[in-house]
């Protein structure tokens, strides 16, 4: 298969029928709140509704910020229980600046005027890269190594080819590989998960994909295992009822559903680490070597993993100022208190490791923020 040609700036398609549906249940949730806020901010809020249809049915990607008075930005993430939910919905707080809203000199988040984010959960991100290559969503969490295989069309893309609408916005933060086990189980080590109930993560999600390679790293067939594919806190109810011996999730830490469960059963993390590991990172080199610490989730001990990097992509027909703009308030000094106050793996986000692990082209708009905050960028961004 030949190498994908130069970056095709291709418009995102005419909205579907499905994305018109999803588009009136946030309307709808829009027209809910009413009660809850203040008229100053429902004013900009429901102006939403009608300005958004507009944009949307021109048929090309979100109108320049400066020509409208609102719109929407979708930010796909994966199940509640991993990471990428709870940090989907911090990166929408502070890129999001409805009217009315505080203003940011003031005091209040300084995000993109006349923008609202919306974040919805989905199977991860395979099924992530898949919405965003097609124009079905505008942004998504996604691990590196599944972005890169996506935009090569390799592996699990083989036969549908290159995703080239594929562009980056950011790199985020390390997600660690965690293998969870019950205590009961006796699984202690990657030989012991043999004949054992194990769930490797739903179809469509990175956290099977790489499950997948690190039990060939270790010579563990799935034949071996009695194979269970739910998401986390799927896992972690089967776990509490008796159901599952162990589960894999890759996620940063801690992660919601490690955490509740730990605190429920008598259970902890089997190490990844050894020969295996050598092998796995030669053939797989997004992995890093990673360590959860001592005490990250109460009562477990420094544990020995892998990491891949949580990517922030979008679709290179979203409109270059739109993505210049939230790139720009993503990295905004006065947002720094809201990534630090969220999710524990938020205060990893930083500018600094920005273009970390990223194996695409960043988005014309998010190029040019960087080059704008004097970002010293390699070639080939």
């Amino acid at each position: 298969m030949k190498k994908p040609a130069a970056p095709s700036f291709r418009k995102m398609p005419k909205l579907t029928r499905s994305q018109v549906a999803n588009f009136v249940r946030v309307r709808r949730r829009v027209r809910g709140t009413r009660r809850f806020l203040p008229a100053t901010i429902l004013s900009g809020l429901v102006a939403v509704g009608g300005v958004a249809v507009l944009l949307f049915m021109q048929g090309a990607s979100i109108a320049p910020v400066e020509k409208a008075e609102a719109a929407f930005f979708q930010i796909s993430t994966a199940s509640p229980g991993g990471t990428y939910f709870p940090i989907g919905r911090t990166l929408g707080s502070i890129i999001s600046h409805p009217s009315g809203a505080e203003a940011c000199q003031v005091g209040g988040r300084c995000g993109v005027p006349g923008l609202i984010a919306t974040t919805k959960a989905s199977a991860g991100s395979i099924a992530n890269v898949r919405a965003v290559n097609a124009g079905l969503v505008d942004s998504a969490l996604a691990q590196s190594d599944i972005v890169a295989w996506a935009y090569q069309g390799e592996r699990m893309f083989e036969k549908e080819g290159f995703a080239i609408n594929l562009r980056a916005i950011a790199s985020l933060y390390p997600e660690a590989v965690q293998l969870v086990a019950t205590k009961a189980s006796g699984i202690g080590s990657f030989t012991e998960l043999k004949g054992k109930r194990v769930s490797i993560g739903r179809e469509g999600s990175g956290t099977r994909a790489d499950a997948l390679l690190i039990l060939k790293a270790y010579g563990v067939d799935v034949a071996d295992l009695v194979l269970v594919e739910v998401d986390a806190l799927e896992a972690s109810d089967l776990i509490q009822r008796g159901e599952l011996d162990a589960f894999f999730i890759i996620a940063g830490t801690p992660s919601l559903a490690v955490t509740d469960l730990l605190g429920r059963v008598d259970a902890t993390l089997v190490p990844i680490d050894g020969p295996s590991v050598e092998q796995l990172l030669k053939k797989n080199t997004f992995f890093a070597r990673d360590t959860i610490m001592a005490d990250t989730y109460k009562g477990v001990g420094e544990t020995k993993t892998v990491s891949v990097r949580a990517l922030w992509i979008t679709h290179a027909g979203v409109d270059e100022r739109l993505v210049n703009a939230i790139t720009r308030a993503l990295w905004s000094d006065n947002n720094r208190k809201s990534l630090d106050d969220g999710h524990p793996k938020a205060r990893d986000i930083r500018l600094e490791t920005a273009l970390d692990g990223i194996p695409l082209p960043l988005h014309r708009g998010a190029r040019a923020a960087y080059e704008e905050m004097g970002v010293n960028l390699p070639e080939g961004f």
